[in-house]
């Protein structure tokens, strides 16, 4: 079937449909177009293959090309040509040469009336894939990919071999095995120096595979493996959030860095059966624990990628552990068991056993630490279970055996019950809130120190309604009463609740509110079961009919699809997997989670525009983070302002870098919307433009508003911390390049070639160019702001004089109060003249001046400025007494 491609605007049909070719008598294996789009050749499991023209053409209708003793894969050979080439998959190669040149196939006005002739195919040559031995290749090819610039086929087969051939000679350029599965889908780049391999791991390599060969140098530049589907059991971040391991069902743990997109790091193997959960020792993120069915807790070093210790529950035979928690230290190990419905406590650094925890009557499925009692340095453990009932566990004893103390055992301090089987447990991060998923979708929360239900979420309508399976004998509405959720996780700040598990929803709740914020459509994907939403009547009806009742009472098979009444219904052996989320996490910098599903791992993350930000790279809906445009002008900047909108006139604002627009509109907004428009700033506006104008505002005194600009910088910096650290680590490094690449290139091409590679990097620009000038703008900003805290700290110590002179002053009046002075005589003039003179001397040599009463406190903290100035008002107070009693004396009158 031919459709149209989408149009740019909106339509009812997106994809319209054109034309539907037929002919075919099996399933096609690939289809390749002509360079000019009107024709397309396709290759089927009926070994043969057709060449059909997309629109009507007289030349050449539907043209087949048979004589393979096996399917076919077929290809055009070359540009402005029909000439082509099929491939069976027992490595027979025909190439094929049309007798017409794909510019003659129109029909000219004079040639309608006349017999048209129609275009034909001749077979030219024929070859076989052949060994060293030169014997023929028994594995089958299972898949192809040809370059037409470079008329290079690159044949992959059943044991993961790679033959590269130049056509139409058939010429043996490489050969190479970097897979050892069957080889699923090849591709080569544009410009034909790469080629790429995966394998969907069905053979002894287990999960999915990726390879990327480079042929000319005969290197391999990547080699990814991944888990098989529906297989990837738990997940965990590592304490710094760079790093993400997850296990598997297929006995298999994996370290996957994040930043690089997904890439895998190291793949452990030392376990036998499924892994049930991973997790990371908050105090030490090199060491990555892992539990498994198959009774042992393995401890990874991630500086060697190496099994150190090895932790198992002895004179037990093989235990099944169903999950994992570690203590934020490093030192205890807590696991659940299965199969004996207990729980065990393990000492990392000696891999003893120190206590079992005995009491549940039903698997265990939950077991976390408490992180609030860590903190004061007590520990205590929390174990969940299907017997509907949650136990919290005192480690006192057991911390000190693992310390190298005599003692063991803990104590059972409270038993929770609640009114269904337990799935999953999360503690808030501040371990002030218990969050409990039971069976029916119900997430209860507790406040585990009072031991009291605090709320609850009702979360069963959030998992939708979607199609069954034809081996559920269940209506759908009835199936999704009993979908449940297998994994929760609190954010980083305890606001928000992240839940999955039976459906293809993944729900984030509000824990203050509780009530669904949002939900995370996981996938599209038709062929599992679960994502269709329509339900197919005529389905329910065929299972439930009469007849399938009795046959399922007989024990007799169900009914035969319709047109297999005789012979084997090949459909019933066609398995569809359960769509469904096994685990979830968050990230410790709280912007992205983590979600292990049937299709693999997925990572969300909080979209924030700028360069490098984030891995999606994509602006924010608030800000338009692009290049000045004729909308971007300061007349529509004031007009956005005068109308309110704050958003659009900041980021024209800082989109044209003009200082006095910017000082306009950012004194213009509001105090209160501070937080909320950083926050939406774009990445790249920050660097460029926001920070060296607050580095500008805040120097020099050029503004008064001092507090106003230092609320923006707060805030900005906020906001963008994490994005600017994640920028930095992003900072694109030159290509290394081999010494066999520089031999064949030349050492200037070779060099040209890692330089134009080096500016396709994402960080490039930040390193060449806006990272110096962003480091000069931080530069000056934390000149200003130490220069804003000096003068701060300058009028502090002023205002912290005048207080002290002011107490002194209080002080002195309330001696005089308290302790009423006797009746003198006058003093002589020498004694006064004697005073003065030494005030004036202290105001010369700068030294602390005594009080008038020679009080033994002194004023320490008084500055320069503000003695001279106590000690000329002294003086003159001095002097003023003098001449009054010069006066009085005078008159003969004595003024005590």
């Amino acid at each position: 079937m031919i459709f149209l491609a989408p149009e740019p605007k909106r339509s009812a049909n997106s994809l319209e449909l054109y034309r539907f070719l037929y002919g075919f008598q099996d399933s096609i294996k690939n289809i390749d177009w002509s360079s000019d789009s009107r024709f397309i050749i396709a290759g089927s499991e009926d070994m043969t293959a057709r060449i059909l023209s997309v629109k009507k053409c007289e030349k050449l209708i539907i043209y087949t090309l048979s004589g393979h003793k096996a399917p076919v894969f077929a290809r055009f050979c070359g540009n402005d040509t029909l000439d082509c080439f099929t491939l069976g998959t027992d490595g027979e190669l025909k190439m094929w040469t049309c007798d017409t040149k794909l510019k003659d196939m129109d029909v000219r006005e004079k040639e309608k009336g006349e017999g048209v002739a129609k275009a034909t195919f001749r077979l030219t040559s024929k070859y076989f894939y052949r060994n060293a031995l030169d014997h023929r290749i028994p594995e089958p090819i299972t898949t192809i990919t040809y370059h037409r610039k470079l008329q290079m086929l690159v044949a992959g087969f059943e044991n993961g071999i790679v033959m590269l051939h130049q056509l139409p000679e058939f010429t043996l350029i490489d050969r190479t095995r970097l897979l050892v599965d069957p080889l699923s889908a090849l591709s080569m780049s544009p410009a034909g120096d790469w080629v790429a391999m995966a394998s969907e791991g069905s053979g002894g390599g287990g999960g999915g595979n990726l390879a990327v060969w480079e042929w000319r140098s005969r290197c391999a530049h990547l080699r990814a493996a991944s888990h098989a589907a529906n297989e990837v059991a738990g997940l965990a971040y590592s304490p710094d959030g760079r790093l993400l391991a997850t296990g598997g069902r297929d006995a298999k743990v994996r370290l996957w860095r994040v930043a690089s997109g997904g890439r895998a790091v190291v793949t452990f193997h030392e376990h036998a059966a499924p892994i049930t959960a991973v997790a990371f020792p908050t105090a030490k993120p090199k060491v990555l624990l892992s539990a498994s069915l198959d009774g042992t807790i393995r401890a990874f070093d991630l500086n060697r990628y190496r099994n150190f210790r090895t932790m198992s529950v002895p004179n037990r035979g093989g235990v099944q552990f169903s999950c994992l928690a570690v203590d934020s230290m490093g030192e205890l190990v807590a696991s659940g068991a299965l199969d004996t419905f207990e729980g065990f406590i393990f000492a990392l650094r000696t891999g003893d056993l120190l206590a079992c925890l005995t009491g549940h009557t039903a698997p265990v499925s939950a077991v976390q630490f408490n992180p609030a009692l860590e903190q004061f340095g007590r520990l205590e453990v929390l174990t969940a279970s299907w017997d509907a009932s949650v136990r919290t566990w005192s480690l006192a004893e057991c911390e000190a055996a693992a310390g190298g103390s005599e003692g063991g055992g803990c104590t059972l301090l409270e038993t929770i019950s609640v009114p269904l089987d337990v799935v999953c447990t999360a503690y808030r991060h501040d371990g002030r809130e218990l969050a409990v998923a039971l069976l029916n979708a119900t997430i209860l929360l507790f406040d585990p120190a009072e031991g009291t239900q605090l709320g609850s979420i009702e979360g069963r309508c959030d998992l939708d309604v979607a199609q069954v399976s034809n081996e559920d004998h269940v209506t759908p509405h009835r199936a999704a009463k009993e979908r449940k959720f297998l994994s929760i996780a609190y954010s980083t700040d305890g606001q928000h609740l992240l839940a999955a598990g039976d459906s293809k929803f993944i729900c984030l709740y509000s824990v203050t509110e509780r009530l669904l914020v949002k939900r995370f459509e996981l996938t599209v994907n038709l062929s599992l079961e679960g994502v269709q939403e329509a339900h197919d009547r005529r389905r329910y009806l065929a299972v439930f009919s009469a007849e399938s009742a009795a046959a399922r009472a007989d024990h007799r098979d169900a009914l035969l699809l319709p047109g297999v009444r005789s012979g084997d219904d090949h459909c019933r052996r066609w398995w569809r997997p359960d769509v469904r989320v096994a685990s979830v996490s968050f990230a410790p910098t709280g912007d992205a989670f983590a979600v292990a599903a049937t299709e693999g791992v997925f990572v969300y993350t909080i979209e924030k525009g700028g360069l490098a930000s984030n891995l999606s790279g994509v602006s924010n809906w608030l800000f338009d983070a692009v290049a000045v445009d004729e909308e971007a002008t300061p007349s529509n900047a004031r007009l956005q302002l005068a109308q309110g909108n704050f958003s659009s006139s900041l980021d024209i604002a800082l989109r044209l870098q003009i200082p006095s627009l910017i000082e306009e509109v950012i004194e213009t907004v509001p105090h209160s919307l501070i937080n909320f428009l950083t926050r939406n700033i774009p990445l790249a506006l920050v660097l460029r433009s926001l920070v060296p104008f607050l580095a500008r505002q805040l120097e020099g005194g050029r503004s008064r508003h001092i507090a106003f600009y230092t609320a923006w910088v707060d805030s900005v910096f906020v906001a963008h911390a994490s994005s600017l650290r994640k920028s930095l680590a992003q900072v694109a490094r030159p290509r290394h390049t081999g010494a066999s690449q520089l031999h064949l290139l030349g050492l200037e091409e070779a060099n040209a070639e890692a330089t134009e590679e080096r500016l396709k990097q994402p960080g490039v620009l930040l390193e060449h160019g806006e990272f110096k000038l962003f480091q000069a703008s931080l530069v000056r900003l934390q000149t200003a702001l130490e220069g804003i805290k000096a003068s701060l700290i300058n009028r502090l110590d002023g205002l912290d004089a005048t207080w002290s002179y002011l107490s002194q002053i209080g002080r002195l009046s309330r001696g005089k109060k308290d302790y009423p002075l006797p009746l003198k005589a006058v003093e002589s003039d020498e004694e006064d003249e004697s005073k003065m003179e030494a005030c004036e001397e202290s105001l010369s040599m700068g030294a602390q001046v005594v009080d008038l009463d020679d009080l033994d406190e002194t004023i320490a903290r008084d500055k320069m400025k503000a003695k001279r100035a106590s000690t000329k008002r002294k003086i003159e107070v001095m002097r003023e007494k003098k001449s009054k009693r010069k006066k009085e004396r005078e008159g003969a009158t004595i003024v005590v």
